[in-house]
């Protein structure tokens, strides 16, 4: 008999996966895996371990197995994981849901029209109901004007287009909610659709499955289920660790006729931190990990103090140089050496100097989620192209500025320059005095503002301009003349209010013009900070951009006195220094989602960063209070915690 270790205790686990993957008699999976406990790796032995009769069979008749990641980091190491294996479709969610729809046309062009039908008849109702002279009422004509002339041009279009990782304009370009919503669609109403997916995929293996878009995995359950014992859906994850509104929150409740393996083991923390993170999800669903022998020790320490009249950043210091003495570790003192987690993306940005570019791009349901992790298109316009320039220019390397033109400016692009009829000094002309100014903006150091950049550059012509970014142009500058039609047609695509309510029955949804407009004032020099915070390259990191990675030192600060959105996530609600709000109330009744099951994810995956000591930072207006529930819940004890200033009750 095996003797069990912390090596091999979660074994079976990775046995149950590799039994499921048979093209004999497939059967779906949900793996549970918590903070550290090798999930990527279980993934890359379950691909690794397939038996070469059953990739030899794959081969023959052109199969492949499916493999979705949430990023394309997360893709680019699993293909190297599996030697870019052409028998694994390693892509993201979007490439995934693009893969199976392109080339479509018809069917594609059929749902639009359908689609769009519905959406003018409901906006027509809404239009009956409504008082004429409103801004609702107009942005509603304008709505319908739009969707009506996309409706007309449908049969004009010959091949849809789509970019899953940048930004789609024209007629003929669909939006990534389209996409999705027109995968799931083919999953669960087209029988041809749904065989087709059957011949090519016998395995579709999901990870970080609990933030896969909630109506995308709902039409691969259905279609699971419809097909149960011909397809293998496989999904890896932890639903304490979903990060995104928009993943399905009760996944763990519709899996079950799936096998449904565990794994036990955190590789990654020492006991001390284990236990606290055991602690945080203990009144959650109770799943608990196991520490590995040799990795005890650890620690933990929480430092309290009162939200109001606290020198934050001397507390924070402070509180560095007490883990560096408890710990006995110098490296606490070191701020490069330490992994600062903000829960609240708002208090770092406020932080690091980026808050007017960060504020109105946070709020439009349609924009934070893409905006807040670096995805979002229009955004990349000053991340990935203006910013480069820039900041090739500045150091003087025409090498590097020219490489950001080729790569990504109509100017010097190659089809362009052969559809002027090879007059490619034309182009090169245009493009120097572009950039010549453009960078007369920024002469004698001066920091202009992101609208000032985007007028140039439109004016230039310098790089495409982005759907969502063309209403915020001069009227009368040269692409909003040229593309005044265009803008017409699709203009209230991107529109973020909710125009099917009446007036005056509640706050409307922030417009994504009015967003964009209100970004588009602050200085350029905050797409650096801000670009910088998204990549993890800043002092503060989040929730989101570290799922997955671990750092020896972590410091969690929480602050509600600086949450600008306090229904998402609010500590002092969840350590009972406040109530839950009547609106929260009412969700729990309905089994929706509150800001304590938010705040205790967000907690969850900050803390089990931590390799070796964790501190947290929390301020309040009774810190007491938050020390007598952390004590009597049994997460920490007495002398783990440090409380400065008075403490208040």
């Amino acid at each position: 008999m095996t003797e069990v270790t912390d090596a091999n205790r979660d074994a079976s686990a990775d046995e149950t996966i590799r039994g499921c993957l048979s093209l004999i008699a497939p059967r779906s999976f949900f793996l549970f895996a918590g903070a550290g406990s090798g999930k990527t790796r279980s993934l890359k032995e379950a691909l690794e371990g397939l038996d070469t009769q059953t990739l030899t069979t794959l081969r023959k008749h052109s199969r492949k197995i499916a493999v979705i990641t949430y990023t394309n980091a997360a893709a680019d190491e699993i293909t190297r994981r599996v030697k870019a294996d052409p028998v694994f479709q390693v892509q993201t969610i979007h490439s995934f849901a693009w893969s199976l729809i392109e080339g479509r046309t018809t069917d594609i062009r059929g749902w639009l029209k359908s689609n769009l039908q519905t959406e003018i008849s409901e906006i027509q109702a809404a239009h009956a109901k409504g008082r004429a002279g409103t801004d609702a009422h107009d942005k509603r004509e304008k709505k319908m004007a739009s969707k009506t002339k996309r409706l007309e041009r449908l049969t004009e279009i010959r091949a849809f287009t789509y970019a899953p990782e940048g930004d789609n304009f024209g007629r003929d370009a669909l939006q990534h909610t389209e996409v999705i919503a027109l995968a799931a669609h083919f999953l669960t109403e087209s029988e041809t659709f749904q065989n087709i997916v059957l011949a090519r995929y016998p395995f579709i293996l999901i990870d970080e499955s609990q933030d896969t878009m909630k109506p995308l995995m709902e039409a691969l359950l259905t279609f699971e289920a419809r097909h149960r014992g011909r397809i293998v859906l496989g999904l890896l994850g932890d639903t304490m660790q979903r990060i995104y509104t928009d993943g399905l929150r009760d996944l763990d409740q519709r899996v079950g006729d799936f096998a449904q393996p565990a794994k036990q083991m955190n590789h990654r923390s020492r006991k001390r931190i284990v236990d606290m993170a055991n602690s945080i999800r203990r009144d959650d669903d109770g799943r608990q990990q196991r520490a590995r022998e040799d990795k005890p020790g650890g620690t933990v320490r929480v430092f309290l103090a009162p939200s109001a009249g606290t020198d934050r950043r001397a507390f924070e210091a402070s509180a560095c140089a007490d883990m560096a003495r408890i710990t006995g570790d110098p490296a606490w003192q070191n701020p490069e050496a330490i992994k600062t987690l903000t829960i609240e993306r708002h208090m770092a940005a406020a932080r690091l100097g980026f808050s007017e570019l960060f504020e109105p791009l946070s709020k439009p349901d349609k924009l934070k989620d893409g905006f807040r992790a670096g995805t979002l298109p229009a955004m990349r316009l000053f991340t990935h192209r203006v910013l480069p320039l820039v900041t090739a220019q500045r150091a003087g390397d025409i090498f590097a500025a020219m490489a950001v033109l080729r790569d990504s400016s109509p100017l010097v692009d190659k089809k362009a320059i052969r559809g002027a009829r090879g007059d490619q000094a034309t182009g090169l002309t245009a493009a120097s005095a572009g950039v010549t100014a453009l960078m007369t903006l920024f002469a004698d150091d001066r920091d202009p503002s992101c609208a000032e950049v985007l007028a140039i550059v439109a004016e230039h012509q310098l790089f495409p301009i982005p759907d969502q970014l063309r209403p915020c142009l001069p009227e009368n500058g040269p692409v909003a003349d040229d593309m005044a039609d265009f803008i017409a047609e699709l203009g209230s695509v991107f529109d973020g209010l909710d125009l099917t309510a009446p007036e005056n029955t509640s706050p409307p949804k922030t417009n994504i013009t009015e967003a964009w407009t209100q970004a588009l004032a602050a200085p350029f020099s905050q797409v650096e900070r801000y670009l910088a915070y998204v990549e993890d390259r800043s002092p503060y990191g989040t929730h989101q951009g570290v799922k997955g990675l671990e750092f020896p030192r972590v410091m969690v600060i929480a602050d509600d006195e600086h949450t600008r959105f306090k229904g998402l996530a609010s500590y002092e609600t969840f350590f009972e220094v406040k109530s839950l709000s009547p609106a929260s109330q009412k969700k729990a009744a309905q089994g929706e989602e509150t800001t304590i099951e938010r705040t205790r994810r967000l907690l969850y995956v900050t803390s089990t960063r931590a390799e070796e000591s964790l501190a947290l930072v929390l301020y309040s207006e009774a810190p007491n209070t938050i020390r007598d529930f952390l004590i009597s819940k049994g997460w920490v004890s007495e002398d783990e915690v440090v409380t400065a200033g008075p403490a208040g009750t």
